[in-house]
C-alpha cells in the first residue's frame, strides 16, 4: 500500500521519524521475545503469580517488559510509557503526547503450559491514537508491523485481510474472559450468538497475535469484551491498516474506549457486531 502520510510525524510536545520509531519498536520487541525463548527451556521453575482466577503473570513477563523499555528508553527517553507490568509512566521531561503501549507476553497461560500461541506487543500511540504497532509471534519467527498510513507487513510482506462476506463463511476468533469475570454471562450468550452462525470459532488465547491474524487474513473476524489497551492498541492497528474495520461493540467511536471491540473486513464486520449486540 502506498504511504500518503508523511515519514515524521509532529505532535504538540515533540516530532517523530516514524521510520526510526519502527525500527525502535521491532528491536523493542525482539529483546521481548529473547527474554521469553531463554525462559522456555526452565518453564518447571518460572515463578507465576495469579493476579486473579484464570489470569496469571510471571517473572519473565517482567523480565521481557523491563527489556522492551530500556530499548524505548534509550531512543526516546522523554515519551510516556504503559505497561502491563509496570503501569503508566511519564517520560524524563513529563507531560508527553506520545506514548509507548507494551504487552510483555500476551497469553502468558498458553507460554507456561508450552503451548506456541503468545506474543510480544508494542504500539506508539500520539495523543491517544496509534501510529504504529509490532505484534512478535517468537515460536513462529513472525514480525507483524505497521505504520499509520502505510499498510501492515508480515515480515516485510503486505497483508490484508479476509474477503469473506457471509458469516456462515467466516472463522471468528474471541477470547474468553476469566471465569469470575463479572460480566461472564453475557459474554457466553454472545458467543453462542456469534458461533450460530459462523462457519467456526477459534480461542487462541493471545489477542494481540489474534487482531495480527485477521489483519493476515487468516482469522475472518475477531471480538473481545474484557481486555486492555496494551492487549489491542497494537492488533487493532494492524487490522486497519491491513484494509479491515474495528469497532467498539457498544458502538462507542473509539474502538478502545471500554476494550470491547470487534474486527473483520468493512463488509463482514457490521454483520458480526449485528449478532454481538442481539443478545
Amino acid at each position: 500500500m502506498a504511504s500518503s502520510q508523511p515519514d515524521s510525524l509532529v505532535a504538540f510536545g515533540g516530532s517523530l521519524n516514524l521510520e526510526d520509531a519502527l525500527a525502535v519498536a521491532l528491536d523493542a520487541a525482539k529483546a521481548g521475545c529473547a527474554v521469553l525463548a531463554r525462559g522456555r527451556s526452565r518453564l518447571a521453575r518460572v515463578r507465576t503469580t495469579t493476579k486473579s482466577p484464570g489470569d496469571i503473570t510471571t517473572e519473565l513477563d517482567a523480565r521481557s517488559e523491563a527489556a522492551i523499555f530500556a530499548r524505548i528508553r534509550q531512543a526516546y527517553p522523554d515519551h510516556a510509557r504503559l505497561g502491563e507490568e509496570s503501569g503508566d509512566s511519564t517520560g524524563d521531561s513529563g507531560a508527553s503526547p506520545f506514548r509507548w503501549i507494551v504487552d510483555p507476553l500476551d497469553g502468558t497461560v498458553n507460554y507456561v503450559h508450552g503451548i506456541p500461541y503468545y506474543a510480544v506487543s508494542v504500539a506508539l500511540e500520539v495523543n491517544g491514537v496509534a501510529v504504529l504497532g509490532v505484534v512478535a509471534d517468537p515460536g513462529r519467527r513472525e514480525f507483524f508491523t505497521a505504520v499509520r498510513g502505510q499498510g501492515a507487513f508480515c515480515n516485510g510482506r503486505p497483508v490484508h485481510v479476509a474477503r469473506r462476506t457471509r458469516m456462515d463463511e467466516a472463522v471468528v476468533g474471541t477470547v474468553v474472559p476469566p471465569p469470575k469475570w463479572p460480566g461472564m454471562e453475557g459474554y457466553l450468550e454472545q458467543f453462542c450468538a456469534v458461533a450460530r452462525c459462523a462457519a467456526g470459532m477459534r480461542r487462541g488465547g493471545a489477542a494481540a497475535l489474534d487482531l495480527a491474524y485477521v489483519a493476515a487474513g487468516r482469522l475472518d473476524g475477531f471480538f473481545v469484551v474484557s481486555l486492555k489497551r496494551w492487549d489491542l492498541s497494537a492488533g487493532a492497528l494492524l487490522v486497519r491498516e491491513a484494509g479491515g474495520a474495528v469497532a467498539d461493540i457498544d458502538g462507542h467511536p473509539d474502538p478502545l474506549h471500554a476494550n470491547r471491540l470487534a474486527a473483520a473486513n468493512s463488509t463482514l464486520l457490521p454483520a458480526l457486531l449485528e449478532r454481538l449486540r442481539s443478545r
